[in-house]
């Protein structure tokens, strides 16, 4: 492992780059939130309610299998929201790798989630966490936790508030890839069934934006825009999404029109059952 000292030889580009590249993402984003800018803490997807808004659970009618894979990263979660179900909840599991300046990052994040209606319209959810951080030397544990709400004035509109990692942060993680306390929010609009605008922003400076058009019932294109303006990172977002009876596929690309280095390429896969 490459002694602290040895980064001040490291170009001054690259070093900003292998710290973007960690810490860049507090959460996880589905292919469909990726696809938008990074939006999705007021709208309802089987794929974004472990990792952005713990709220939407109360929304997702029936069981959904959810899994996400890109280069060197996996997410799989289970949710359940039937009536034979005490609470909707949903189970989840990440895992990640990339290169550091401190060598290999694997990063684990087994999480479950819950929710309810506080009252009508109105819905609570609270996802816990458990991190795992491994270095070549040391590796670092953390249990944290999120609380979202999202409030649904009627069908096709959603506002939301999320704050992430509630418990505070560990000082004893590394900075450029310590999970953050921070907050989230999101808004949501569904125009007539065949366009729906999303809009995000968080307390880290991460302002997001992205529409998606249902070109019929089954196809759905995405595109989107997101501005790191504290780390002066902006991404271009795209996407496709085929929307089935039995299950769906969704596609993702993002991509940083300053550093051809800085891209994401993510599928994902849902099947209600």
């Amino acid at each position: 492992m490459p002694h602290p000292l040895s980064l001040i030889k490291l170009p001054v580009s690259l070093l900003i780059y292998l710290i973007v590249n960690v810490a860049s993402a507090q959460v996880y984003n589905s292919s469909i939130s990726a696809a938008t800018g990074g939006t999705g803490r007021a709208a309802v997807e089987a794929g974004d309610a472990s990792f952005l808004n713990p709220g939407i659970l109360v929304h997702l009618r029936g069981r959904y299998f959810f899994s996400s894979v890109a280069k060197d990263e996996f997410a799989i979660t289970l949710s359940d929201n039937t009536k034979d179900s005490l609470l909707p909840a949903a189970l989840g599991y990440v895992q990640k790798k990339s290169d550091t300046a401190l060598g290999e990052l694997k990063f684990s994040d087994v999480s479950l989630a819950l929710a309810e209606f506080a009252v009508d319209k109105i819905a609570v959810g609270l996802t816990g966490h458990y991190y795992e951080f491994k270095l070549p030397e040391p590796s670092y544990r953390q249990v944290n936790a999120d609380l979202g709400v999202i409030y649904t004035p009627q069908s096709h509109i959603g506002w939301a508030l999320v704050v992430y990692n509630i418990f505070g942060e560990n000082k004893d993680i590394p900075e450029a890839f310590r999970p953050k306390t921070s907050v989230g929010g999101g808004f949501n609009y569904i125009y007539k069934a065949l366009i729906r605008f999303r809009v995000d922003a968080t307390s880290e400076s991460v302002f997001m934006a992205g529409v998606e058009t249902y070109i019929n019932q089954f196809i759905i294109t995405r595109v989107g825009y997101s501005n790191d303006t504290d780390d002066e990172r902006e991404l271009w977002t795209a996407g496709l999404g085929f929307k089935g009876p039995r299950f769906a596929l969704n596609y993702a690309y993002q991509g940083n029109p300053q550093n051809s280095g800085d891209y994401r390429h993510s599928v994902d896969l849902v099947i209600p059952f």
